[in-house]
C-alpha cells in the first residue's frame, strides 16, 4: 500500500459511522505517528472532535495534542474549529488546545464561558480548569466575563462562574456583591457556590459575615446551612454575633451534621 493509499484509508476510517472503526484509526495514529499528517487526515481527525461519543472525542483530542507538538498546522486548525457552528465541536477544539502547551489564548474565552453553562458536568468542570488557567494570564478580561456569567439567568453558569472567581482569588466589592446576590438564588447549588466563594475570600469582613449568617439562620436547605457554618469558621470574623449564632447551631438537635460543622467552626474561631 502506498503512502497516499494509507492516508486515504486512515481518513476514511476516521470518518466512519461506526465508533469502533474511528477509535481504531485514532489509536493507530497515536501508536504509529505519521511523519506528516496529510490535510485529509487532519480534517477527519478534527471532525472526530464533534462526535457525540465521549470516547471518540477524548481519543481524538489526545491524538491531536500529541501530533501538535511536531506539526505546527494542528493548532491553527483547532482554532478554526473553535469557531464552528456546533457547540460540541467548539468545546472539544477548545479543550484540545488546552492540552497543547502554549496554545490556549484569549480568543477561546467565549467558548469556555459557553462550556461553563453546559448541561454536562464533565464539560463544565473541565472548562473551569481552563478558565482558571486563562484567568491567571488575562485576569481583567476573564474576571469581567465571569461576573457577567454569574449575573446571568443560567444556574449552572452562575455556579461555575462563582467557583472560578473563587479559584482565581478575585476578592473585591463587586465579587462580594455577586456572591450576596447568588446567596439568595433559587438553586441550592448556586447558594452553595456563593458560600464557598465567601469562605475562600477569608477577608474577615462584616458584609461577608452578614451573608453567611443569613444562610446559616434562614436558609431552608440543610446542606446550605452546614456550608455556611463551616464558612463562618474560615472567614476570620470573630464577632459576638457570629459566635452566638454558631453556639445556637451547635445545639441544633435536628441536624447532627450542622451541629458538628458549627462546633468545628467555633473551635477554629476561638483559636484566633
Amino acid at each position: 500500500m502506498t503512502e497516499d493509499e494509507n492516508n486515504d484509508l486512515i481518513a476514511r476510517e476516521l470518518g466512519a459511522s461506526e465508533q469502533r472503526v474511528r477509535l481504531r484509526a485514532i489509536l493507530r495514529l497515536i501508536r504509529e505517528p505519521q511523519p506528516e499528517l496529510g490535510p485529509g487526515i487532519l480534517e477527519a481527525l478534527i471532525g472526530c472532535l464533534g462526535s457525540a461519543d465521549k470516547t471518540v472525542q477524548r481519543s481524538a483530542a489526545s491524538a491531536l495534542a500529541a501530533i501538535a507538538v511536531k506539526q505546527p498546522l494542528v493548532a491553527p486548525s483547532l482554532r478554526r474549529a473553535v469557531e464552528s457552528g456546533e457547540p460540541r465541536m467548539r468545546w472539544a477544539a477548545t479543550y484540545t488546545l488546552g492540552l497543547v502547551r502554549g496554545a490556549l489564548e484569549l480568543k477561546v474565552l467565549p467558548a469556555l464561558i459557553e462550556a461553563l453553562r453546559n448541561a454536562d458536568g464533565d464539560v463544565r468542570w473541565a472548562a473551569s480548569e481552563l478558565v482558571v488557567r486563562l484567568g491567571q494570564e488575562y485576569p481583567r478580561e476573564v474576571r469581567r466575563e465571569l461576573l457577567s456569567l454569574a449575573a446571568g439567568g443560567n444556574a449552572n453558569g452562575c455556579k461555575m462562574a462563582l467557583y472560578c472567581l473563587r479559584d482565581l482569588r478575585f476578592a473585591d466589592e463587586e465579587v462580594r456583591s455577586q456572591a450576596r446576590r447568588a446567596s439568595v438564588a433559587a438553586a441550592d447549588h448556586v447558594r452553595m457556590a456563593a458560600i464557598s466563594l465567601l469562605a475562600h475570600l477569608a477577608d474577615g469582613s462584616e458584609q461577608s459575615a452578614d451573608i453567611l449568617l443569613r444562610c446559616l439562620e434562614e436558609d431552608s436547605h440543610q446542606g446550605v446551612r452546614r456550608a455556611a457554618a463551616s464558612a463562618l469558621g474560615r472567614l476570620n470574623h470573630r464577632s459576638p454575633r457570629v459566635l452566638e449564632a454558631l453556639r445556637r447551631a451547635v445545639e441544633h438537635d435536628g441536624d447532627p451534621s450542622l451541629s458538628r460543622a458549627a462546633r468545628q467552626a467555633l473551635t477554629r474561631l476561638e483559636r484566633l
